[in-house]
């Protein structure tokens, strides 16, 4: 019987490990690894939530692995008090797929045209709440979001709002924006309708930096 060259013989074995392992020859073994690594980094600090955040967080971890969802710095003070400077916000990116935006979600998107025009790269990313939806008519009377005729009730927004803007119908294909503290924020008002096709997510939960800790 013919003998194998043991320098074969070695270069045969020495794979071995790497191909037994399901990461290399599963079809999506680079979303495992990607997963692996996700868990290594986030399973430490894990340990030391409290229930709560530990399960949000292990949540997250699950919806990002599989491209449900992903998690966004936000920068600025615009959504306040609802998100401040420094949280970590999560958008669901299926639900867009199914359904139209409503009245209240918050919602993921990216700048406008009007904004890239001024310089703003189109890869930003902005955070709002959608205010009115196609074929709304919106204005403001004395400092009161009018929608269709009704006078909204909008506990979520900081308080002491001072604001004016143009009443306008929205043009369908379109939402209206505004972030929750309308003193400090850059949205619809400033440069129209927003179309629903640059929506990417909604929002769904936020942690910040401290339960990470």
């Amino acid at each position: 019987m013919a003998m194998v060259p043991p320098r074969l013989l070695r270069d045969l074995i020495a794979p071995l490990p790497l191909l037994l392992s399901p990461a290399y020859w599963l079809p999506c073994h680079q979303q495992l690894l990607t997963s692996a690594a996700l868990l290594h980094r986030w399973w430490v600090p894990l340990a030391r939530l409290r229930c709560s955040d530990g399960f949000k967080l292990f949540l997250v971890v699950l919806l990002v692995s599989a491209a449900l969802a992903e998690v966004r710095f936000v920068a600025s003070a615009s959504m306040a008090p609802t998100l401040r400077p420094g949280d970590r916000a999560v958008a669901e990116k299926v639900t867009c797929m199914f359904r139209r935006p409503s009245v209240g979600d918050i919602v993921f998107f990216r700048v406008p045209t009007a904004l890239q025009n001024c310089g703003i790269s189109k890869d930003v990313v902005f955070i709002k709440r959608v205010i009115a939806t196609p074929g709304d008519f919106i204005e403001v009377r004395q400092g009161q979001l009018i929608v269709n005729g009704v006078a909204q009730n909008e506990h979520y927004t900081a308080p002491h709002a001072s604001y004016t803007m143009e009443a306008m119908r929205l043009p369908q294909g379109h939402v209206f924006v505004m972030g929750d503290n309308r003193n400090n924020s850059c949205d619809s008002r400033a440069w129209g309708p927003l179309p629903i096709s640059n929506i990417l997510g909604r929002y769904m939960m936020s942690f910040t930096r401290s339960s990470l800790q």
